[in-house]
């Protein structure tokens, strides 16, 4: 990937502060990257009001180089609702639309009850054997949060369902990513690293970097920090804004907020040699709001992501 000039004040920054960060320092092996990327891609969560193969067009003719397919029950890239033939057709729509297909957002909040464990991991295997079905040289990361209220109550819990899913995972060389998210029992990196670290940091098992759920924490995790903590174990980043008013957090669209610059993100992230995609994913706070404009949304994200890659002087591919 080319770089185009820069401060360096802010590249030789970033350098060190990631320096110990860098994969070979690991103790366990090191995390298996799909082997392309780099780009920028958005999600289908916020594209619920159109077929799926409009969206993929939608998301081509914009300029994106990725695509994430939000995969949950009763979404429209729920992989119920394709039969082989289906499959077949849509492969073929992504393949003419030149966008690689980086992600499946599942939601796989861990269960309690072994029968419904059980349905889960049969989940699990229909949404990775999915991914196969449409992108069968490049298997698609399978990213979700895992739900609960407190850390300290379910961290073990996490750990022995998640030890099955990488199970799944690696008996279908497929790729899982745990999202830690700000009102979920998982809300930090650290947390998203003991998981890992438990089950012996497994190459089939990452985590997915999204900085709106670690803004305006108390304590504050800078973007240097977040960053430095999460790369080394990071397979896929997602990017959104997140605004701070009367004390409430309020999720918004890449470019809409001014708390942090998407560039740095992008940047550290390069620089610590990380070459997965950034996919832009609209909340529901957003497209579930009346008046919610998909294109205009969609259009929105690529301008302010493209801008962001230039200022951080990293090509997209």
């Amino acid at each position: 990937m080319v770089h185009s000039a820069m401060p360096c004040s802010r590249r030789t920054f970033v350098r060190r502060a990631l320096a110990a960060a860098s994969v070979g320092g690991l103790g366990g092996p090191a995390l298996a990257q799909p082997p392309r990327g780099g780009g920028l891609a958005i999600g289908t969560y916020g594209l619920q009001s159109m077929p799926l193969e409009e969206a993929v067009r939608l998301v081509a003719e914009t300029g994106y180089n990725a695509i994430e397919i939000a995969a949950m029950p009763g979404m429209t890239g729920s992989p119920s609702r394709f039969s082989t033939g289906d499959r077949k057709r849509l492969r073929s729509v992504l393949a003419d639309s030149g966008l690689r297909l980086c992600a499946i957002m599942a939601d796989l909040q861990p269960k309690r009850l072994e029968a419904d464990h059980q349905k889960q991991l049969a989940e699990l295997y229909h949404l990775i054997q999915f991914g196969h079905a449409l992108s069968p040289d490049r298997a698609p990361v399978v990213q979700t949060v895992l739900g609960g209220k407190d850390w300290g109550a379910s961290r073990e819990f996490f750990r022995d369902r998640i030890a099955n899913w990488v199970q799944v995972a690696g008996d279908l060389r497929g790729f899982l990513s745990i999202k830690p998210h700000r009102y979920h029992a998982m809300s930090r990196p650290s947390e998203a690293l003991w998981l890992i670290e438990q089950l012996g940091s497994p190459e089939r098992l990452g985590m997915t970097f999204d900085y709106s759920h670690y803004a305006f924490l108390d304590p504050e995790l800078p973007i240097e920090a977040a960053v430095r903590e999460a790369l080394p174990r990071t397979n896929y980043v997602a990017v959104k804004d997140a605004v701070l008013e009367d004390g409430k957090v309020r999720f918004a669209l890449p470019g809409e907020g001014d708390a942090w610059d998407h560039a740095d993100i992008v940047s550290a992230f390069y620089d610590g040699g990380y070459r997965g995609d950034f996919c832009c994913e609209v909340s529901s706070q957003i497209w579930r709001a009346p008046g919610y404009d998909p294109v205009a949304a969609t259009k929105l994200c690529f301008e302010s992501m493209k801008a962001a890659f230039d200022r951080a002087g990293v090509a997209r591919r």
